[in-house]
């Protein structure tokens, strides 16, 4: 039988590892099960921020450093504009779980006449690992839409959405440039699930048909 300082040595090497397994080394304890499949975010949300006028008149760059500004897509298509964390010392989970289900679900976007936008905000150094994840989690599907940089957080600083680098955030614009809804998670994992985006994304579309049917009348 073990005596009672070798069980409590023993007591103590257990508490050690777990202290170290929460160290910022890696993702808090809380998100261990957060398979691909996992984080269920929200249908029901809707607009629960204001945003200013000219806030989302930005332009950001893409990997290479090409400037794409959501002006470019007046008149031609929606944007869903989709902020992510950034970096926090590691890949978010639910940034990434949702960056796959849009890869994955990217065809009912384009059928609403939508571009879908994921913004990493920071610098590039982890874009890459980002992207992988992202794919791999979407069944090694390529990314079909942009990830852009907010290099200096500037457009984080515009829409007040600072945070741990930034609040999670989700905003659809239409083609004439409104912004339609804007949603700013209070944790992680709060954030629209693809239901509540494609719902906001027909809402539009019945009200551009209902105004173009009282036009013609």
């Amino acid at each position: 039988m073990s005596s009672w300082p070798s069980r409590a040595v023993a007591i103590l090497m257990v508490f050690a590892g777990l202290s170290c397994s929460q160290s910022n080394d890696g993702p808090p304890r809380s998100y261990a099960n957060y398979g691909p499949g996992l984080p269920k975010f929200r249908d029901d949300a809707k607009t629960n921020t204001k945003v200013a006028p000219g806030s989302l008149d930005v332009a950001f760059v893409d990997a290479k450093g090409k400037p794409i500004d959501l002006k470019q897509y007046r008149g031609k298509k929606n944007v869903v504009l989709v902020v992510t964390r950034g970096y926090p010392g590691y890949i978010c989970p639910n940034c990434s779980a949702q960056t796959s289900r849009l890869i994955s679900n990217y065809p009912e976007f384009v059928k609403r006449d939508t571009e879908v936008l994921i913004v990493f905000p920071g610098p590039t150094e982890h874009l890459q690992e980002f992207r992988d994840r992202t794919e791999n989690e979407a069944g090694k599907k390529a990314l079909p839409f942009p990830i852009v940089l907010d290099k200096d957080f500037h457009a984080v600083d515009r829409l007040g959405i600072r945070g741990d680098l930034a609040k999670p955030a989700t905003y659809i614009v239409d083609k004439r440039g409104d912004v339609k809804f804007a949603y700013v998670g209070t944790n992680t994992s709060d954030r629209p699930s693809l239901k509540a985006m494609l719902d906001q994304l027909d809402a539009i579309q019945k009200t551009n048909n209902e105004k173009a049917s009282g036009a013609s009348s």
